[in-house]
């Protein structure tokens, strides 16, 4: 038993040194030969029974021990397969340890990540109440005006509506005139219309038109009783018909006109000088009385110089100059200008004298400073002469009767009705 118990530590060895990677052939092949030294050994010591007990022991333990020396390729393949399933552990853990760690890194970046958001969403909430309180207060201060202009509004319509239900009351009592009334009423406009035009423009053309329009506007009354005023309407027509119908425009636009032609006009030339100078004038009376008297010599000295400067002795090789120098030229042509625009501006204003004189003025200027041979200049005149036919302030009629004949028919009617009332 003893010497069992012994060999079994040397199968046990065996498996140890095929881990640690010694050679196992080597090893096993000289751990079989001892054992026949043992069995004999113990053979020799013991009794012929347990000799054979232990031969078949021994015959057992080799048995045994037979089958490792075959199972060591296997036993070595499976600590290889160990090594590498040992290897693959140890790099699930790593990856394991790893995603973990990853984990916990990608877990601390969402929370910072969750961190910031959060700050920041608070921080724009924060910004965003404040903006919404302004606004809020903002559309309270609108809300406030608001109501005050509707308030304001509302009077205002209450104020219209008052006047609109005036009106309405006003215009449901003039309902109540006839027909007529409101013609008359027309009518009456139209002749105040005509008088003032007569008074303002000293013209017929317009009041005539505006009396025409009335009587067209009576006509078409039926009425037998408004005969009086169609008969004064009529009579101020003709009167107005008969007064000369004066072109304003024409004649404003023919002096304007003639101002053009002003500058066409050519100076007279100077011919002769029969025109002796003021030195007549200036001689002393008392010198002749005293010349008899006195001196005979000294008169005749006296006379014959004074008789010298009398005498002018005229060069007529150089040209003839003008009556008047250039610049005495143009300022005619200026006056007569002027002449005929202050024309111009009396036939506007319904003033006869300052018309006739500024035209009166003009006819002397040209006759006297500009050549009568020249056709512009007999045209000139000749249209100057037209002008002062014309007659710009016509005397106008009194076309007051039909007014005052519309009044007095309106007084009687309206006291007819407030006694029939």
């Amino acid at each position: 038993m003893k010497k069992s118990g012994n060999n079994n530590p040397a199968t046990s060895d065996k498996p140890e040194e095929v881990i640690e990677g010694e050679l196992i052939e080597k090893d096993s092949v000289p751990a079989d030969k001892p054992e026949p030294t043992d069995k004999s050994s113990s053979a020799k010591s013991a009794t012929g029974k347990s000799a054979n007990t232990a031969d078949k022991k021994a015959e057992k333990t080799e048995a045994n021990t037979a089958p490792p020396e075959k199972e060591t390729p296997k036993k070595a393949k499976a600590s290889w397969a160990g090594r590498i399933a040992l290897l693959l552990a140890l790099l699930a853990i790593a990856g394991v340890v790893y995603l973990y760690w990853l984990q916990l890194q990608s877990g601390d970046q969402l929370q910072q990540s969750q961190q910031n958001t959060t700050s920041e969403l608070n921080g724009a909430l924060t910004k965003s109440q404040q903006q919404f309180e302004q606004q809020i207060s903002t559309l309270n201060q609108k809300l406030s005006a608001l109501e005050n202009k509707a308030t304001q509004d509302q009077s205002n319509v209450n104020e219209l509506q008052k006047r609109l239900t005036q009106s309405i009351q006003q215009v449901t009592a003039a309902q109540n005139n006839n027909r007529e009334d409101w013609l008359l009423a027309e009518v009456e406009y139209l002749l105040r219309l005509a008088n003032q035009r007569v008074l303002m423009e000293q013209t017929p053309r317009g009041a005539l038109q505006l009396l025409r329009s009335a009587d067209k506007i009576l006509s078409e009354t039926d009425d037998v009783t408004i005969y009086e005023i169609r008969k004064a309407v009529a009579a101020d027509i003709a009167a107005l018909e008969a007064v000369p119908e004066l072109d304003t425009e024409g004649v404003f636009l023919r002096l304007g006109a003639l101002s053009t032609q002003v500058d066409q006009l050519q100076v007279i030339p100077l011919t002769e000088q029969h025109k002796l100078p003021d030195l007549l004038d200036q001689m002393n009376s008392e010198e002749f009385a005293s010349s008899w008297s006195s001196d005979i010599k000294q008169a005749w000295a006296t006379l014959s110089d004074k008789a010298s400067q009398l005498i002018v002795i005229q060069d007529r090789s150089e040209p003839v100059e003008p009556l008047l120098s250039p610049q005495q030229s143009y300022y005619l042509q200026q006056n007569l200008h002027l002449m005929l625009e202050q024309a111009q501006l009396s036939l506007l204003q319904r003033k006869p004298k300052s018309y006739l004189n500024s035209l009166t003025k003009a006819q002397q200027w040209v006759g006297t400073y500009f050549e009568q041979n020249d056709s512009n200049t007999q045209a000139l005149l000749k249209a100057l002469n037209e002008l002062e036919q014309v007659d710009v302030a016509p005397q106008m009629p009194n076309i007051s009767g039909s007014l005052a004949a519309l009044k007095h028919y309106v007084k009687a009617m309206r006291k007819l009705k407030e006694g029939a009332a």
